[in-house]
């Protein structure tokens, strides 16, 4: 019995040491980010070199002050430090608030910036949309500080945030200060492209919003008046496929008035990679019947308007990877080789789309109306 109890005394010293010593110190290595913001809820995103609770202090413009811990992490590739990628969710938010929020762990104290909680039916909001930012961080860096410009309320981003999978390379092209200045304020959703695929840094950079797909790399979510589905084109969309049968289920359930989905590889396109087949398919068989508004995509280096079926087609893939030349298709409206990004001016009854160079030039600009 003596010999049980020291080594049951052992072990709970030895684990109180650790986390003692863990806590104490406890490192936080890069600026906090903003993910999923849905409903009353949004993650904020903290890199540590430890697994210490991460605290999250926020209130909002009326100072009413609120305090969360984290809700758990994932471990990146870093081979010199084992890194964690705390996420902390906040779900007891005010549709359209501003809110400010300060992260601690341990005894350190991070001013992380400020967010605002998804709009609510029948407001007015602002988005932002640009991909394909690998291999050049300094041109990212650029549409980045653009972006900032416009106060988005949040991003879709189309995919290849990163030449390859690898840590160092998410943290050199992707979390440029520019980049991490934008979604310490701006939560960005990320349709998942080829060059950073579903493997671990992914996985543990990118965080979803709850939703029936159960998956974090393709989902749905509501944000006012619009009803945005996130597809990934790494993984099977072919019919009988659980992201197939995920898409028509959640497209014929949704009452939202209008809908929007992003991915990328394009159905449509004229000019490099040309037409992706599987999601043309997508196209006929779920999202014109569905009546979908607009579709988003990336993957080829330019900017490309398309109009299909009803169903504007837009390639927003020019966030820093090398320029391809483009070419017209009979679909194609409008087609710009240049560095592009765009902001969308939404309202309950009209969609304006612009999109930008790093110069601020608009490149193209065209409504939707309901």
């Amino acid at each position: 019995m003596r010999l049980r109890q020291v080594i049951k005394y052992f072990f709970l010293f030895f684990f109180c040491t650790f986390f003692t010593f863990n806590f104490i110190n406890a490192k936080i290595l890069m600026k906090p980010y903003l993910q999923a913001v849905s409903g009353n809820r949004i993650f904020i995103m903290v890199e540590c070199d430890n697994m210490a609770p991460v605290y999250v202090q926020f209130y909002d413009s009326l100072n009413k002050k609120q305090r969360t811990t984290f809700t758990g992490y994932a471990l990146t590739t870093e081979k010199t430090i084992q890194t964690f990628v705390h996420r902390v969710v906040l779900d007891t938010l005010i549709p359209g608030m501003k809110y400010y929020y300060r992260i601690t762990q341990g005894d350190q104290v991070y001013d992380g910036g400020y967010f605002r909680a998804a709009a609510l039916p029948g407001d007015n909001f602002r988005f932002a949309l640009f991909g394909d930012c690998r291999s050049d961080p300094d041109m990212h860096s650029l549409i980045s500080v653009e972006i900032k410009k416009h106060e988005p309320s949040f991003s879709i981003y189309l995919g290849d945030l990163a030449f390859n999978n690898t840590y160092n390379m998410w943290k050199k092209e992707f979390f440029t200060d520019k980049e991490l200045d934008l979604s310490t304020n701006v939560p960005f959703f990320n349709a998942i492209g080829n060059h950073e695929g579903w493997y671990q840094n992914t996985k543990a950079f990118l965080q979803a919003p709850y939703s029936a797909s159960e998956h974090n790399d393709y989902y749905s979510f509501d944000y006012g008046d619009i009803h945005f589905l996130i597809l990934n084109t790494m993984t099977s969309c072919k019919k009988g496929s659980p992201q197939y049968d995920f898409v028509k289920k959640d497209l014929q359930s949704t009452k939202k008035k209008w809908k929007i989905a992003a991915f990328h590889h394009p159905a449509y396109c004229g000019g490099e990679h040309g037409d992706n087949q599987m999601m043309v398919a997508v196209t006929k068989e779920i999202f014109e019947p569905n009546k979908v508004d607009l579709v988003l995509a990336g993957h080829n280096h330019f900017y490309q308007r398309n109009l299909v079926n009803g169903i504007y087609h837009l390639v927003v893939a020019g966030g820093g990877a090398p320029l391809y030349d483009p070419s017209t298709a009979s679909y194609t409206q409008v087609c710009v080789k240049d560095y592009n990004y765009g902001i969308v001016d939404f309202t309950p009854n009209l969609m304006k789309i612009n999109i930008y160079n790093v110069h601020g030039q608009v490149l193209d600009s065209f409504e939707i109306k309901k």
